[in-house]
């Protein structure tokens, strides 16, 4: 016969597996939904257009699907880089902001995950950091900042120091860091929380190690040599007039 004390143990216990299987279901329906053949033209259209606003707001309106439009974006961006690199900025940015979303991240944090690194290597590539470099400095702050959040790092250590490292590539560039140097710190200080973090220092150290690691200096060029003043050559056989002997004219 079961005790009062027991019962109420065995009723807590079930409650709190009822609770949990409803947020791994609230999760699992936030990275399981397939998005319609509307919104799926909405947002190509939106990302033909370069309209990272509207990919936005397609997010607000379908809560639900916007991990997958992340997702969506997220992988027309990278599509792009080659062929318009200053669009590619722009989609990044629109699909970072989505997964930044405290709501998103806790519906799917590994499904965010996915999204800050694909936008972050987005923003890390060299031809795209040259278009956009301001825009790169902000998709790399939003990335790592999802990288650096304790839920993406305890789900998916790898692919957050996969997400700081291409953050801190761009971070300090020099474009990127003259266009936004204050979001460029506030990416510095992203990384370095990623990359401190015992899980993923664990589960990445390759990848932590090139992020601690500084770059080796590069010597400047040597500076050419002045140059040396040239130095007439005189024949000593050659004679001036003014050498010749003046009585020579008289004999």
């Amino acid at each position: 016969m079961k005790t009062p004390a027991t019962a109420l143990r065995a009723i807590t216990a079930f409650a709190l597996a009822v609770v949990m299987l409803g947020l791994s279901g609230i999760s699992a329906r936030a990275q399981d939904a397939v998005l319609s053949p509307e919104l799926r033209r909405q947002i190509q259209q939106a990302v033909k257009s370069g309209n990272a606003f509207a990919i936005r707001e397609l997010a607000t309106q379908n809560p639900a699907q916007a991990v997958q439009i992340a997702q969506t974006a997220a992988t027309a961006a990278q599509a792009l880089v080659a062929t318009d690199p200053m669009v590619a900025a722009n989609i990044a940015a629109a699909a970072a902001t989505i997964v930044s979303s405290p709501a998103v991240i806790a519906a799917a944090p590994a499904a965010c995950a996915q999204v800050a690194a694909t936008v972050a290597r987005v923003a890390a590539t060299p031809a795209v950091m040259e278009a956009a470099p301001r825009i790169c400095a902000q998709v790399a702050a939003i990335a790592s900042q999802v990288a650096a959040t304790p839920s993406v790092m305890a789900v998916a250590p790898v692919v957050a120091a996969q997400t700081a490292a291409s953050a801190n590539t761009t971070s300090t560039n020099p474009a990127v860091m003259a266009a936004a140097p204050a979001l460029s710190a506030q990416t510095a200080a992203s990384v370095q929380t990623v990359v401190t973090n015992p899980v993923v220092a664990a589960a990445a150290p390759a990848v932590v190690a090139s992020v601690l690691t500084p770059a080796p200096a590069v010597a400047p060029a040597p500076a050419p040599a002045p140059p040396q003043p040239i130095t007439p050559h005189v024949d000593p056989t050659i004679t001036t007039p003014a050498e010749e002997d003046p009585d020579r004219r008289y004999r």
